[in-house]
């Protein structure tokens, strides 16, 4: 969606439209252009984010309505969290138990299509069971706005795949899009830069990275030890420039319309272990369900063995979130299990001068690319396949090197690679230093800004993967 041509002409034509319209249309106007966004993905997509709307603002209401009656409000708020459930978790599985059992009749593609979940559903359902526990909780007041609760669950930059917005930090901005200055020359520069990094990181690093992790994962047999390994830590980055990516097209986009959507990640690959890890790793979740899932359980206060437990079920749900099928569950599996262990035994081995810091980190990065190969790979048995194919090839670094070039790739890609990975690092590491995000860093220095603009629009077009054979559309995260 958002790397194509006709996205960035709506972009346009609606903030056109924005800066035009009365200011207390303007909430008005970003609902329609998010509904018409969405009823062009898929008309589905869209039925199913208006029906969701209505149960989830309704059930809200009715919670409210009836908090006196703590029996009452408590089963509302079951009800309409387990409606999203439901869906979440049966419907984004019934394709993949259909195709695994191969019932009869049923495992039809024209079928299976239709039980496919609506665009952005497991991230907006995500918002909406929050929402709804948290007026259960009377942390919040259930919304009487429609249109504001509307545009809370459907808002386009963030409805695809996030950041999973909390209804009270996005509705206060809502609330104040009226007192928006549409002129503002740092805000807007700002958006521009999120965007073009965002751009940058999706069309040259992750896109550029996917053509050396497709072959190899296409072909594992072909390559040794050496090149397995490397297509493993390639994944690792591809997946964090992908969807760190999207993430700053959606906050530049939002940046646009005077709304500030929450960061997602922090320099993910510099954590010291798996718990810095997901404090800096798709923010939005992993904070979501330390509150509505981890805390809920008992978080860490009924003693050791139940916080591990409620660890480990927090990374199993987060697996099953992110797909269906056995290689998403061990990979939730696995970081939990990590994260038991860095709970436990971890504390025990960190050490704080520099080699011990530089050592976990190391040791960090390489347990994270280890378990994206779960992640990567079409079925566990595949993903098995591809450890012991990496285990147990050898070393023959040259040996891959006809195959990769009949392929149509080179190792000018793979140079290409790894000199993009060093800089996103270097950034990383800079943005570490100054506490901060690089567009944001790069305001304080206007020469630095304008020389950022020039490079980064001239890279993309030289180095950028685009073209008649290549769909930029497609997202890592849009799947989930």
């Amino acid at each position: 969606m958002f790397s194509s041509v006709s996205f960035l002409i709506f972009i346009a034509i609606l903030w056109l439209i924005y800066i035009v319209v009365p200011k207390e249309c303007r909430k008005a106007v970003l609902l329609v252009a998010s509904y018409v966004l969405c009823g062009y993905m898929s008309v589905k997509a869209l039925l199913a984010l208006i029906i969701s709307t209505f149960i989830a603002f309704l059930g809200a209401k009715l919670i409210e309505k009836y908090s006196d009656n703590n029996k009452k409000s408590r089963n509302i708020a079951i009800v309409t969290a387990l409606l999203f459930a439901i869906v979440l978790v049966v419907v984004k599985n019934i394709p993949y138990a259909i195709k695994m059992f191969g019932v009869s009749g049923i495992a039809d593609d024209s079928i299976l299509k239709t039980l496919v979940l609506p665009i952005g559903f497991s991230f907006y359902a995500f918002s909406a069971i929050g929402y709804i526990y948290d007026v259960y909780q009377k942390k919040e007041k259930a919304e009487n706005d429609f249109v504001t609760f509307a545009l809370f669950m459907s808002f386009f930059p963030k409805l695809v795949s996030g950041p999973i917005e909390r209804k009270g930090n996005f509705g206060s901005q809502i609330d104040k899009l009226s007192e928006i200055a549409v002129w503002d020359t740092r805000r807007m520069s700002l958006a521009v830069t999120y965007m073009l990094w965002g751009y940058f990181l999706k069309m040259v690093v992750a896109d550029r990275l996917a053509l050396v992790v497709d072959q190899i994962q296409a072909a594992p047999s072909y390559y040794d030890t050496v090149w397995l390994i490397g297509g493993a830590v390639f994944y690792s980055f591809q997946i964090y420039a992908d969807f760190a990516g999207y993430t700053c097209i959606a906050i530049g986009c939002a940046m646009l319309f005077g709304i500030e959507l929450m960061q997602n990640f922090n320099c993910p690959y510099f954590a010291k272990n798996i718990t810095d890890f997901w404090r800096r790793w798709h923010i939005s979740l992993s904070s979501w369900l330390r509150d509505y899932v981890y805390i809920p359980l008992g978080g860490n206060r009924k003693g050791l063995t139940r916080k591990l437990l409620n660890t480990l079920i927090v990374f199993i749900l987060c697996g099953i979130w992110h797909g269906n099928g056995l290689s998403f569950l061990v990979w939730g599996l696995l970081h939990g299990l990590f994260s038991i262990f860095d709970s436990t035994v971890g504390k025990k081995l960190r050490f704080e001068n520099w080699f011990g810091v530089a050592f976990a980190r190391v040791v960090t990065f390489a347990a994270v690319t280890f378990v994206w190969i779960f992640f990567r790979a079409e079925s566990l048995t595949l993903a098995i396949s591809y450890i012991k194919t990496m285990c147990t090839n050898g070393i023959n670094p040259g040996g891959p090197i006809g195959f990769f070039e009949n392929c149509g790739v080179s190792l000018v890609q793979v140079f290409l690679g790894i000199a993009f990975i060093i800089l996103v690092q270097i950034i990383d590491r800079i943005c570490i230093n100054m506490n901060d995000t690089f567009p944001a860093l790069l305001q304080r220095k206007r020469i630095v800004k304008y020389a950022f603009f020039y490079i980064c629009i001239m890279v993309i077009f030289v180095f950028g993967i685009y073209g008649g054979d290549f769909n930029a559309e497609n997202f890592i995260y849009m799947q989930f």
